[in-house]
Order: C-alpha cells, then structure tokens, then sequence
C-alpha cells in the first residue's frame, strides 16, 4: 500500500502546531472538535495530572511506534499482546503519526494505518484513558477518514478503531471498532467553521459508560451479544423442529395416533380445536362505551434491550 505524504504540512513539535505551506497556521483535529464541545471534557482534572497522563500516553504511543519501525524495544506484555493484536485482526502496519488535512482549515497526524487484509486501510487511534468517550472519537476517526480518502482516492478507508490501553497496567484491553460520523457530518461541521459558527451535533448520543464503567460495559455488551446469537441459533433450530412436528403430525392425524415413541421420548398429537376471543380493536371501533367500561389498563415495566451493531 503506497500513501499519498502530505508534504505542504509542517507539524512543529514544540508548540505542537501546524501549518500550511510555511505561512498559514492550521488548528489541530483535536482543536477543532474542543471549539465545537465535540471533544472529552477534561476541565475538571488537575492540570498535572493531564501532563502526567499524556507523558505516559506518549510512552505508550512511541513504544508500539518502535516495534512497528523494527526497532529494537524490551519485550514486554503489551508488545505480545499487540502482536496477537495485529494476528488476529490480519493487520500489517504501514504507517505511524500518518499526517492528514484538508489543505484549509484542519491538519492532524492518525496515529496507525494498517493494511487490512483486502488491501484497503484501517486507521487506528490509540487510547490510553481510564474511560473511552466514544462520541469523541467517532468525530476524531470520520475527521481522520475524510481527509486520508481525499488524500488518497484509490485507497478506501474500510475501518476505524480504537487500541485502548491501560496505562497502569500497560496491557491492552482491546481493539475496539469505532463507527465514524459520516462525511455529510465533517463537511457540515467544517462549514461552520468556516462560517465562524459553533456546530451543534444533534446526532450525539449519550454514551451508555456514563452510567456503567467501560470495563463492566465491554463485559455487558459481550454477554448480551452472546444471547442475542444463542436467541438466533434457537430460532433456527424451532424452525427445524416446526418442520419434523409438521410431518408427525399429518402421519398421525391421517393414521388416528394420539402418541409416537422415539429414543429418548414421545411425541403427543393434540388435535385441532376452535378457539373463541374478544377481537378488542373491533369491539373498540364498533362499541367505544361497552369497550370504557371492559377495558383494563395494566401498567407495564420499563427495560433496556441491547441491539449489536451490523
């Protein structure tokens, strides 16, 4: 895979600003979604607590940046796990601090860009966080995927993630996929800037780690997926068995059996009969005084169901 290099961005570590052919000063990804109330709220930490944080972020970042590049590095837990990471996934690294932009307004670096196993590009931020702000991250990833498909047409982004490290423990608790905003959403929010405006997102979505801590909430989402493809797979087998019942039914209807042996079992035939119900919404159509004095109102519990992504 051979990425277009942005070489019209300079990117100067010290002031951590960029800018566009030598004289125009760009704002970062980051800059630009805290302009906008798209980014982590961050205002009630200690301010050398977030310098602390974002030294050993940066440790974390420049060790796996390493590896990638064939330096040498200690081995370590988190190195084997990345490695199984990058296995399991089918990802070959081609690219670290992968520098984007729209040439315009907005200039960022991606931390990872991967090869993925069809030869199209998967683009990973890396996070070292106590918890996951998963909004801001759509915003940051369909920023990073706007401009690496403008800066490179024949090479499609097919997916973005997140690598979500523990920073204490320095292991990985996983590669987690990150739906990006769509293109539609970075041009409007880019026009508004532009336009000198504040963009409100009225797609935001209240993350559910506000209630539950992302630990707990990884361990939830895998037992509800569990269910929802054991639900499935039950409902595949009733099917099947819908179609044996059938056919023992009309052998012992036709033969007068009430009972069929088998290993392990019998099958019981009950005959058709005729079942009398109240057909409520014609009542209620037909008769609304008989219906306000039979009808019942029964108060229902609330729940929460779980739909896995596509």
């Amino acid at each position: 895979m051979e990425l277009t290099l942005n070489n019209r961005v300079f990117f100067e570590p010290v002031s951590h600003t960029y800018t566009l052919d030598d004289d125009k000063l760009l704002m970062g990804v980051t800059e630009l979604m805290a302009k906008h109330n798209l980014g982590a709220d961050y205002s009630g930490i200690p301010e050398a607590k977030l310098k602390q944080a974002a030294a050993e972020g940066t440790a974390i970042h420049k060790e796996i940046e390493s590896y990638d590049a064939g330096e040498s590095v200690f081995a370590s837990e988190l190195i084997d796990e990345y490695k199984n990471v990058c296995s399991e996934y089918g990802l070959k690294s081609v690219y670290s601090e992968y520098p984007v932009s729209d040439y315009e307004l907005v200039a960022s670096a991606i931390d990872k860009v991967y090869e993925g196993q069809n030869g199209h590009a998967i683009i990973v931020d890396i996070k070292s966080t106590l918890e996951l702000h998963k909004r801001a991250l759509q915003w940051q990833l369909g920023l990073y995927k706007v401009f690496f498909e403008r800066q490179n047409p024949e090479i499609p982004v097919d997916g973005c993630y997140c690598l979500w490290i523990d920073k204490k423990k320095r292991r990985i608790k996983g590669l987690i996929p990150i739906e990006p905003v769509s293109d539609a959403e970075v041009e409007a929010l880019l026009n508004a800037e532009r336009q000198g405006l504040i963009y409100i997102d009225d797609n935001a979505v209240k993350d559910a780690s506000l209630v539950i801590p992302d630990e707990e909430l990884q361990g939830l989402v895998a037992n509800a997926k569990t269910i929802a493809e054991l639900k499935s797979q039950i409902k595949l087998i009733e099917d099947k068995i819908a179609e044996h019942y059938q056919r023992l039914y009309e052998y012992m209807e036709e033969n007068k059996l009430d009972e069929m042996c088998a290993p392990g079992g019998v099958f019981k035939r009950k005959a058709a009969y005729t079942q009398t119900r109240v057909d409520s919404a014609k009542l209620k159509k037909d008769f609304p005084a008989v219906w306000s004095k039979v009808a019942k109102e029964t108060q229902c519990k609330g729940n929460v169901s779980f739909k896995p992504n596509e």
